[in-house]
């Protein structure tokens, strides 16, 4: 791996696991808001270099179940387990550390910082924060700090995006605010990403352009968890798809497969 990718993967705590094996295991996943549980006992198995669909009607819990992956709504009972270290009980920046980051379903892009300066505050660590760095090891400082504006340039230079660099946040078209999320993301080597609806604003003559980015970083070995409503995109993207309804698990296979599954066009056609 080059120095550029380097900087950047010192944000993570274990390597990257080899394509094939599974990096994401959760197992009985319960969320519960009060007394209702949104997610009921539910379980998902995710390899290196796969792309794994969440599809359901509204209120199935696909996107509790997402956030109890991801960290950001803790599991009232069951397992996650990340590249063999379980995470069950640890919060979203420990996850990410680990290797494993998300997208939401609103665009949190700073609307007044460039697509620049977003994906820079997005590969910038702790070692950046540090006191002692700054006072004691300026040289290393500062050779980090080219290491992580050259993984700027590298990972703009991938999705193509090198004309948006200077645009602010809020200057940027829907489709634009979903690529600087993704991007953000990839700024911190993940070994798993989940994203939770990207295509929800991006105009339909981007939407293929944004599928093939995903299909990219799945090449790449990287994991992908997608919530998403656009059965089009998931039938192209995933490899292999899960169908929640009321919290738990309806049926799971190919997308060929789940849509001609009785239980699946019950829970959408009712």
């Amino acid at each position: 791996m080059n120095a550029e990718g380097t900087a950047v993967d010192a944000h993570r705590e274990v390597p990257a696991p080899p394509a094939g094996r599974a990096v994401l295991e959760a197992r009985d996943v319960v969320v519960a808001y009060g007394g209702v549980r949104a997610v009921d006992g539910m379980s998902i198995e995710v390899h290196a270099g796969q792309a794994v669909g969440l599809i359901g009607p509204n209120g199935a819990g696909k996107s509790s179940f997402l956030a109890s992956l991801g960290g950001q709504q803790r599991a009232a009972a069951g397992r996650i387990v990340l590249d063999g270290h379980d995470v069950t009980r640890l919060p979203a920046h420990r996850r990410a550390r680990l290797g494993m980051v998300r997208t939401f379903q609103m665009t949190s892009e700073f609307g007044g910082m460039t697509t620049f300066e977003n994906l820079l505050a997005a590969g910038v660590g702790v070692e950046g924060a540090s006191l002692a760095n700054v006072v004691f090891r300026r040289r290393s400082q500062r050779d980090l700090d080219r290491r992580v504006h050259a993984r700027v340039w590298e990972v703009l230079d991938r999705f193509e995006a090198t004309h948006i660099a200077d645009l602010y946040g809020r200057e940027l078209s829907g489709g634009q605010r979903r690529l600087v999320e993704i991007m953000r993301c990839l700024m911190r080597s993940p070994n798993v990403l989940l994203l939770d609806e990207p295509m929800v604003g991006v105009a339909p003559h981007l939407v293929q352009r944004l599928v093939g980015d995903l299909k990219s970083l799945r090449d790449d070995g990287i994991a992908l968890v997608i919530v998403e409503h656009a059965l089009e995109v998931v039938q192209e993207l995933c490899d292999h798809v899960n169908v929640m309804g009321l919290g738990r698990l309806i049926a799971a296979g190919t997308y060929d497969e789940v849509v001609r599954d009785p239980a699946v066009q019950a829970a959408y056609l009712g």
